[in-house]
């Protein structure tokens, strides 16, 4: 038994397929198919029970698997302190909204890369029901999805751990004139050209049913893709727009565009996913306490 056989089993345990894990490992199917074949040779059994559709453990896979992961998280730490990257190529699968995407994630993947010099990230974007699915077939390591279990009935069985609680800003051109005002509301903004993503963006159910609890008509005005393009049009003066405040930059007021705080509205819940049963990559691990600690 060794290191790279190892990190073959802990792949395919958090992928689903020997394809996957090559992929990930940056290594063939055979050698990753050799490597598990040598791994149960030397424990005497079969870790996975081989299906049409992929792979799931056995239950001597089970047991294996925290004390693989325990034993290659050593491994990582000692080549850490000897100021070697790590081991395997390891890759960080991340799926993650527009939201965080634009706002949090940047500062948190450079703070994870100084710690975790030799790890790859690859960031897919999507819809929270999206990346769920993305989730439930072992493409990614780790889901950021805004809502949770009750938001997303179809992943309820996945473990949802809130992440982090953001407000609601306004973005409204620079060229209002609000007398003042720190803050607008819900009836405030059903008097305005509205502009929002398109349906079926988590923030806009998350806005459609604020609205609708409210009495107010949810009227968009112009719909676009991203959080990008929301304040390009605002700032051109097609409208305002309801955005997290945990997308915005740092100091998100100028170049055409102006803030508010959005009262009366509850809090957003963004949240991390991850695969039932298979434990979390450590830099995932990481990566999540750090956003959460921003």
């Amino acid at each position: 038994m060794n290191a790279d056989q190892l990190r073959a089993f802990v792949a395919i345990a958090r992928m689903g397929t020997v394809g996957r894990a090559a992929d990930a490992l940056g290594r063939t199917q055979p050698s990753i198919s050799t490597r598990l074949s040598d791994l149960e040779s030397s424990w005497a059994t079969r870790l996975f029970h081989r299906r049409a559709r992929g792979m799931d453990l056995t239950p001597e896979g089970e047991r294996l698997l925290p004390m693989a992961v325990s034993a290659l998280a050593s491994m990582d730490e000692l080549d850490r302190a000897a100021g070697k990257p790590l081991a395997g190529g390891s890759t960080l699968r991340v799926g993650a909204g527009d939201a965080l995407g634009r706002g949090l994630l940047p500062a948190a993947l450079k703070n994870l890369l100084a710690r975790f010099p030799g790890v790859d990230v690859r960031i897919v974007e999507g819809a929270g029901s999206r990346l769920l699915e993305t989730l439930q077939r072992g493409e990614i390591d780790v889901a950021l999805v805004t809502g949770g279990p009750r938001e997303h009935p179809a992943a309820a069985a996945l473990p949802f751990r809130l992440l982090l609680r953001s407000r609601v800003s306004v973005l409204i051109p620079e060229s209002r004139k609000l007398r003042g005002k720190h803050s607008v509301g819900l009836h405030w903004l059903s008097g305005e050209r509205l502009v929002t993503l398109q349906p079926g963006s988590s923030f806009r159910r998350f806005l459609e049913r604020e609205y609708s609890e409210s009495g107010f008509p949810f009227r968009p005005a112009v719909e676009v893709g991203s959080f990008s393009l929301v304040r390009r049009y605002v700032a051109a003066g097609l409208g305002v727009a309801p955005v997290p405040a945990v997308a915005l930059d740092p100091k998100p007021g100028g170049n055409g565009i102006q803030v508010r705080r959005l009262r009366n509205v509850r809090s957003i819940a963004y949240y991390s996913v991850v695969r039932s049963a298979v434990p979390l990559p450590e830099p995932a691990a990481a990566l999540i306490e750090g956003i959460r600690e921003a």
